[in-house]
């Protein structure tokens, strides 16, 4: 049997795995899909169906500038007027145990070294540990806790070093228990 006759069938097979014929075309009634798809239901990629026959049209591009112009927005403000300021960011209303974990600056009396939390439970709350720091205040911590919104730095024994509050953003400010201030960083 020659190959030329199997040519025509083999096309036909593998139209009819490609979908269905309606989509290639050869429908009953040549019904024409509706604008914006093509035939098949699919929307063609960067474009809208144009007229019957396949024909894509692409969508118009945005206006091209000049080399070394810029544009401005329509409700961009006048030049030369100032951009309104971006309002302060406020304290965290609902602090979690995870917004503390990992390494911070701890500053006290003059000095600043490393704090480190961890979620280790630990006498106290959970493991923190100091590193660098000379005061025996700051050296003395081993734990955290939170309770409500406030931090409590805890030494052996879990007895409170010292409380501190949210100053938004990533840092956090309060006193220790000798009543010196007291803030952690990041």
């Amino acid at each position: 049997m020659p190959v030329n006759r199997f040519v025509p069938i083999a096309l036909a097979v593998t139209l009819c795995g490609c979908g269905s014929i309606g989509a290639i075309g050869v429908s009953p009634g040549n019904r024409n899909p509706p604008p914006g798809q093509v035939a098949g239901g699919l929307p063609p990629p960067g474009g809208v169906a144009g007229p019957p026959g396949g024909a894509v049209i692409a969508e118009p591009l945005p206006p091209a500038t000049a080399p070394g112009a810029t544009t401005v927005a329509a409700n961009a403000p006048p030049a030369g007027a100032a951009a309104p300021a971006a309002p302060a960011p406020a304290p965290s209303a609902s602090l979690g145990r995870t917004d503390l974990l990992g390494g911070w600056t701890i500053a006290s009396s003059g000095e600043s070294c490393q704090l480190f939390m961890t979620l280790t439970s630990w006498t106290g709350g959970y493991r923190a540990s100091t590193r660098g720091c000379s005061s025996e205040t700051l050296k003395s911590i081993s734990a955290w806790n939170l309770q409500g919104q406030q931090v409590v730095l805890a030494g052996q024994g879990g007895t409170p070093v010292a409380r501190l509050q949210s100053s938004g953003g990533s840092r956090f400010d309060g006193a220790t228990e000798g009543g010196g201030p007291v803030s952690f960083y990041r």
